[in-house]
């Protein structure tokens, strides 16, 4: 949906500024923030789903161990994913007390942030379910 809005927003933006000469005052700038939304809320779906892009080159490395090491990097990946959930919660924290308003638009930013530590924190939470439950892991094919 948030792609929508955005191509939503962008066709407007054409349309207003090849049939009447006139563009809208920070159309652009919503459609930036909602594909920064889409991005992060499409981390979360990738994890869900288990369709990261990754190297598949070193797979032959770890052939062997396969389960072992698909439970071992959804451990590290939910660490990581916690690490970068917290920093971000920090990033926001200090957006919300600067008071960092949008540029043209004039809103707060950090509500549209708070997506940032949840998508990181959603991801990480899957992952250690995941590394929990083997059996939860979608398999992608």
């Amino acid at each position: 949906m948030a792609y929508a809005v955005v191509a939503g927003l962008l066709v407007v933006e054409v349309i207003g500024r090849e049939f009447f000469g006139a563009t809208f005052l920070g159309v652009q700038q919503l459609a930036v923030y909602a594909a920064i939304l889409a991005g992060f809320l499409g981390l979360t779906l990738a994890t869900s789903e288990n369709k990261h892009l990754r190297p598949e080159a070193l797979d032959f490395l770890t052939k062997g161990l396969s389960v072992s090491m698909t439970r071992l990097s959804d451990f590290v990946s939910s660490i990581f994913f916690f690490c970068c959930s917290a920093v971000s919660a920090n990033f926001v924290l200090a957006s919300m007390v600067a008071q960092d308003k949008a540029p043209v638009l004039y809103f707060h930013l950090w509500p549209l942030q708070l997506v940032i530590p949840y998508a990181f924190a959603s991801s990480g939470l899957k992952h250690f379910c995941f590394f929990l439950r083997n059996d939860l892991r979608p398999h992608s094919g």
